[in-house]
């Protein structure tokens, strides 16, 4: 819904692309590169369980920050944003399909234009990570940008403390050396 409103809304229909050079779309891209890794290989076992917590995790990520960070490029049209939204979430539904068939198949319907007339996700292949583009060091620097903003949303709600009020200080402790 999000994606149609805003993609109306600036006169665009979005397209399956990986070519963005944002910092975020380029993130979303690399994250969904190891969420078709991590349920490629969870898939292949038959570990529903673990596909499920890859899938929670993930739209986590897409939702409270790749979304949130980018809402006002899509309130601005901007074409990379309403693209590699529209990309993510393409694949997304064809991985989630097994898990959530109805619901995969009446979203990819929505993003494919036309709606009940479109092609079901379940005729279409299985994602392959080799059309994903890889980019390790920036997925770890924004998750450990999001795993900061993460606790300290934690740490505000536990004090009962306004999200919008500024803090005078925060204390992040360096990542543990393990060699």
């Amino acid at each position: 819904y999000f994606l149609t409103l805003y993609a109306n809304a600036s006169d665009r229909q979005g397209t399956v692309r990986t070519d963005s050079t944002n910092v975020l779309d380029r993130y979303a891209l690399a994250k969904t590169r190891d969420l078709v890794a991590e349920m490629t290989t969870s898939m292949d076992a038959y570990d529903l369980f673990g596909a499920c917590q890859h899938v929670r995790t993930y739209l986590d990520v897409l939702t409270n920050w790749f979304i949130r960070r980018s809402r006002s490029r899509f309130w601005e049209g901007d074409p990379e944003a309403i693209d590699t939204l529209h990309t993510v979430l393409s694949i997304f539904t064809r991985l989630t399909a097994p898990l959530l068939p109805l619901v995969s198949d009446a979203i990819y319907a929505g993003l494919n234009g036309d709606g009940a007339n479109a092609a079901s996700v379940h005729l279409t292949d299985w994602p392959s990570v080799e059309d994903l583009p890889a980019d390790p060091d920036l997925v770890a620097s924004m998750d450990l940008a999001h795993d900061v903003w993460s606790s300290t949303f934690s740490v505000r709600k536990a004090h009962q403390r306004r999200v919008r009020l500024p803090l005078q200080s925060v204390t992040i402790p360096p990542p543990h050396d393990h060699r």
